[in-house]
């Protein structure tokens, strides 16, 4: 099951190559500032440098999920 934010209810499960300027600015793992999606954020993907995927998709944290090819997921299952 994928971890929630104790804040939103929202999953903190995202792909480890969806990234934006709150990147860099960041609390610790797992990428809280993720749930908070807003019309103003700039998303891309560090594969591609862009805001379409390698496959040829929309980068943002509502697209970007297990669904998608190049999908690679932060949040690890337990071994």
């Amino acid at each position: 099951m994928a971890e929630k934010s104790m804040m939103t209810g929202k999953t903190l499960a995202f792909c480890t190559n969806l990234a934006t300027k709150r990147s860099f600015v960041s609390d610790a793992p797992p990428a809280t500032y993720l749930t908070e999606e807003t019309a103003t954020t700039g998303y891309w993907c560090i594969r591609t440098m862009g805001p379409i995927g390698p496959d040829d998709g929309f980068v943002c944290p509502g697209d970007c999920g297990a669904h998608r090819a190049c999908y690679e997921p932060n949040i690890k299952p337990p071994v």
